[in-house]
């Protein structure tokens, strides 16, 4: 009887790469809330205040610039940290997604529900001088429907030159 030569198909180990994917994913989600961005700052020319004073931020806390500055056809616009051009009620949906986001809440005194509890969330707003205050109290309306109330308006101490005059 003659022997059959077997051949046995080597099979090639192969390696599930998913959960490995998975973990770059996490790890870029991680490293993207836990990082502080750079502060992109429009130009803004601030008003002068006499009494204005210089807070640091407090660690760990988040800080988001709410700019309202002119365009190029000199009409007021609303910025969210440099970006886009925004309506009042754009502005309030992305306050209220980034108050999410940040997740650190803390209870309000003047109300016991669970429900209104308050972000821990800061928003500076950074008005230029040659704005209405309309815009200003509209992103005050906005912040406080987001449920955020360390809202603070920036300003500088002095100024030597006139910012409007070219010279």
């Amino acid at each position: 009887m003659a022997k059959k030569k077997v051949k046995l198909a080597r099979k090639g180990v192969d390696m599930d790469m998913t959960p490995m994917i998975d973990i770059v994913f996490l790890l870029i989600v991680f490293f993207m809330v836990v990082t502080e961005l750079t502060v992109q700052q429009a130009e803004v020319i601030l008003p002068v205040a006499s009494e204005a004073t210089v807070e640091e931020p407090q660690p760990g806390s988040r800080i988001l610039f709410v700019n309202v500055s002119f365009n190029k056809e000199g009409e007021e616009v609303i910025q969210l940290m440099n970006g886009p051009a925004m309506t009042p009620e754009e502005l309030e949906l992305a306050l209220k997604l980034e108050a999410e986001a940040y997740g650190l809440w803390e209870d309000n005194p003047a109300n016991p529900d669970p429900a209104a509890r308050l972000s821990r969330l800061e928003v500076t707003i950074r008005c230029d001088q040659g704005a209405e205050s309309g815009n200003i109290h509209k992103i005050f309306a906005a912040c406080s429907k987001a449920k955020i109330y360390q809202v603070r308006c920036a300003a500088i101490g002095e100024r030597f030159e006139d910012p409007y005059n070219p010279e």
